[in-house]
């Protein structure tokens, strides 16, 4: 098509857009816009449960190097109740750690008691010694914070871990 017959066609050409291809642009429109949203929101909700687990992991993951740390330096120890462990050493200062409303708690030398952890299930978590002798057992179960179709990602059992005190002396 040359130049004047191109003149022709938009001079011939001036109804601009018809009422059906407007209805048909909108339907498409309306069809997708609400898929599209399902997929964002999805995503979204996804990212959100990734960041509850790993929170998770995080409070577990605190748990047991703060009193991992503790028991390997202390050289008495003594637990209490499923829930309480206290550490004695060799400079004459005691440190105490319990399961207590939801957190792992802190007794320093001082007396002051300190929140170290918080998010933990308590009524499931405990610290107890071994049966057979030599171990102090930390079972660690965070809340279940991902609900709904989410529910995969959690902590569905607990974290249990073992420290060795076979050579550490236990306090009267």
């Amino acid at each position: 098509m040359n130049y004047i017959g191109m003149k022709k066609f938009i001079k011939s050409n001036k109804k601009g857009i018809t009422l059906v291809e407007m209805v048909i642009t909108l339907g498409i429109i309306a069809a997708i816009t609400p898929v599209l949203f399902a997929i964002f929101t999805y995503g979204v909700d996804v990212f959100y449960s990734y960041g509850r687990f790993v929170k998770q992991q995080d409070d577990v993951a605190m748990v047991l190097s703060h009193i991992r740390d503790d028991v390997k330096n202390a050289y008495l120890y003594k637990v209490e109740d499923d829930n309480k462990l206290t550490l004695k050493y060799t400079d004459g200062t005691q440190r105490v750690w319990y399961l207590d409303d939801d957190k792992l708690k802190y007794i320093n030398e001082s007396g002051v008691q300190s929140d170290v952890v918080q998010g933990i299930d308590t009524g499931v978590s405990s610290i107890r010694h071994s049966d057979s002798g030599g171990v102090i057992v930390l079972s660690i179960q965070p809340h279940k914070t991902n609900t709904g179709r989410f529910t995969a990602r959690n902590f569905n059992k607990s974290i249990i871990t073992e420290f060795s005190v076979k050579y550490k002396g236990t306090i009267p």
